[in-house]
């Protein structure tokens, strides 16, 4: 005779009791709320075509999952079953619990309930959430309840009576999905898991920890032994890598997966990575830099194939002084190995000639009042030209410096100057201080004292060839820089 149109449910509120969301939902499963709300909703608004099939569809959910939610509901007393075929739940209401006349729990869960008061030799009973995790446990995860009294009992032998049921249903969860589901399965699981305790207990002592193993830190250990593949030995090899930064499971377990993807998974191989890692941290002193990083290492190990430690450290030497990285090092060996350097005397030799020749192009640079901090390739072709090929002492070059001074291009300039005078025998400081004054008083007007100065008596001798000059040595430069390759100068 009455009733709501189709959509009055849509708009219309659903009463929820206070007292459901302060002491039953906190404890409750996203999913276990979802269903029980809906069902609350459909309680006030049924439909005819209701069923669970629906239910499934609407809430996007299995009816295995939609059933887990309404059995933890029946063991809160929340809902009772009044009929598995077709599935029919009764919603109780909460003042009713309340008042105490809450209808009888489910006899499996109750019974249940003592079993496990039983394996605490009825020392500690389990309520509320913590209960219904343990059922869970039988109910989601499809373990027997002798596997969890085996459970139970393991984690009192090794973490006492009152250890918090969060530890114990990660190891169930670990147990599910190893498919632990018979006793013989479970007594070879926990002594598996007995040794992972006694393992992290080891380490953690190592590490300079006088508590517990905890059941994340086991199963840290579970994850390096079982799944990676280190031994107890390897993983105290590892461990002892943490005296040189943080000693905790956190960084020992970041130590580990780098050794694991490297393929160091023995004492010996760890060992062995060990040592490459403290020889690769006095480079990084070197270069100034602390940071141990994969990608460094494996510059490392370039560097290794082309050098000892000893040319190595030279070279992250040089490049630590100018602020470059260990990619930079792994280029100047490189180079020095294309230079054909290769002992430690053939590298030394050649870094002082290398620091020698750039503080003479400087001391060039400060005659001429130009930047000192440009040194590049091209100087240095020039310079190795004068001292290799002609033959002239650095104060032979820097008595002509002056000479060039008022130049566009006095690096250029003076290479002519010290070309033309080579050619003529002239190669000392004085040589060429006497061939200047020579030059000077044989253009001077007769009878007059020369008023010339040293840059006018050189422009004037030069100054028909000059710019043709210049683009000539430009020319034999660049090929010279060609035929070495363009390669670093250092």
């Amino acid at each position: 005779m009455f009733g709501f149109d189709s959509k009055y449910a849509m708009f219309d509120i659903t009463p929820v009791e206070n007292q459901f969301i302060l002491e039953y939902l906190p404890a409750a499963k996203g999913d276990y709320v979802k269903v029980y709300l809906y069902g609350l909703m459909r309680c006030y608004h049924p439909e005819e075509d209701m069923n669970l099939d629906r239910m499934c569809h609407e809430l996007n959910m299995t009816e295995d999952d939609v059933r887990a939610a309404y059995s933890y509901w029946e063991r809160r007393r929340l809902v009772c079953r009044i009929s598995d075929n077709p599935p029919r739940w009764q919603y109780v209401n909460i003042k009713q619990i309340s008042a105490g006349s809450e209808p009888d729990p489910d006899p499996e869960y109750a019974e249940f309930s003592s079993e496990l008061y039983d394996a605490f030799d009825r020392v500690r009973r389990l309520h509320g959430s913590e209960l219904n995790t343990c059922f869970e446990w039988h109910e989601d995860l499809k373990l027997p309840m002798e596997v969890i009294i085996m459970l139970l009992n393991h984690m009192i032998s090794v973490k006492g009576k009152n250890f918090r049921i969060s530890e114990a249903d990660k190891v169930a969860a670990q147990m599910a999905a190893e498919d632990v589901r018979s006793v013989e399965a479970a007594e070879e699981f926990f002594s598996r898991d007995e040794q992972a305790y006694k393992g992290m207990k080891k380490i953690l002592t190592m590490l300079g920890k006088r508590y517990m193993p905890s059941e994340a830190q086991v199963s840290l250990y579970r994850k390096w032994n079982r799944e990676w593949g280190f031994s107890h030995e390897a993983i105290e090899s590892a461990a002892m890598l943490t005296a040189k930064g943080d000693p905790n499971t956190g960084y020992l377990d970041g130590i580990l997966d780098s050794l694991r993807q490297e393929g160091s998974l023995t004492p010996e191989k760890i060992r062995n990575s060990t040592e490459r890692t403290d020889t690769f941290r006095e480079v990084l002193k070197a270069l100034k830099k602390r940071e141990v990083s994969k990608q460094g290492l494996q510059l490392y190990d370039r560097m290794l194939e082309l050098y000892p430690q000893e040319i190595i450290l030279i070279a992250a030497h040089e490049c630590g002084m100018n602020g470059k990285d260990a990619e930079d090092t792994l280029k100047l060996l490189e180079a020095w190995k294309e230079k054909g350097l290769e002992s430690r005397k053939d590298v030394e030799e050649y870094v002082h000639a290398f620091h020698d020749q750039t503080e003479l192009i400087r001391e060039l640079r400060r005659i001429w009042g130009t930047d000192e901090k440009r040194v590049g390739k091209a100087d240095r072709s020039l310079v190795s030209k004068w001292e290799d090929e002609l033959g002239l002492s650095r104060e032979t070059i820097l008595a002509a410096a002056s000479y060039a001074a008022e130049a566009r291009q006095p690096m250029t300039y003076l290479d002519h100057i010290l070309t033309d005078f080579q050619g003529k025998g002239i190669t000392t400081p004085e040589q060429i201080r006497r061939a200047h004054d020579h030059k000077k008083s044989t253009t001077a007007s007769p009878g007059k004292q020369s008023k010339v100065n040293a840059q006018e008596y050189e422009q004037r001798d030069y100054k028909d060839v000059q710019e043709e000059m210049i683009a000539a040595q430009n020319q034999r430069i660049l090929e010279r820089l060609q035929a070495e390759g363009g390669k670093s100068d250092a």
